[in-house]
Parts: C-alpha cells; sequence; structure tokens
C-alpha cells in the first residue's frame, strides 16, 4: 500500500469520485444543522460551486448564529485554535475559513478511501 500525503491534496482534486464524495461530505455536515448545500454535479468547477454556498453559509452563522457555526465546525473536526486564529487575525476570515473547511472535508474522504482498500 502506497503511503498517504495530507499535505498535498492536488491530485484528489482532480479525481471525479474523491469530487463527487467529498460534495457528499460537506452536504451531508451542514445539513445536519439544516444548511442546506447543493451540488450540481458539474466536477469542472465544484470547488468554485461549494465553495460560493459555504461562503454564504459561514457568513450568515457568523453574523446571526454563532453557535450553530461552532457546532459546524466541530462537526467537520476543524481544529479550534486554527479556527480562532483565523477569525481574529486574517484579513478575510470567512473566506479563509471557507477554504478550511473545504479543505478538511476533502481530507476527510481522502483518509476514508485510504483507509478502506
Amino acid at each position: 500500500m502506497e503511503s498517504l500525503n495530507l499535505k498535498d491534496l492536488s491530485p484528489y482534486q482532480k479525481r471525479i469520485d474523491i469530487i463527487q464524495k467529498t460534495a457528499a461530505q460537506i452536504q451531508k455536515d451542514f445539513g445536519f444543522f439544516s444548511q442546506e448545500v447543493t451540488f450540481s454535479g458539474n466536477t469542472d468547477n465544484a470547488y468554485e460551486e461549494l465553495y460560493k454556498q459555504v461562503y454564504a453559509h459561514i457568513s450568515y452563522l457568523w453574523e446571526k448564529e454563532q453557535q450553530t457555526l461552532w457546532n459546524i465546525l466541530y462537526q467537520i473536526d476543524l481544529d479550534e485554535n486554527k479556527v480562532l486564529k483565523t477569525l481574529h487575525h486574517e484579513e478575510q476570515p470567512i473566506a479563509t475559513l471557507t477554504d478550511m473547511i473545504l479543505m478538511r472535508e476533502l481530507k476527510k474522504v481522502v483518509i476514508r478511501e485510504y483507509f478502506s482498500k
């Protein structure tokens, strides 16, 4: 079994099966908290499509429902210290947090795939 490199996820970002599973993971984690995320199935612009929706949810939740936001971040399993640092020190914290979420969801799918073999 070849080793898993979680520092470079770029090879997985091009695999249709991984993209679809990542979209499904995002839908599941956000849906658990009644935050709908849709995916057209178009893998060519999947990142942009998912990014726009997740960004909108994070932005709204940060302004109106912070407890729900923290619950989602816990569900996704983002490092709380990194989240706090991002929220307090980044110029565009919502954009950075959105990217962190998408990358964490991708990483979860990749890890699951790797260990299912």
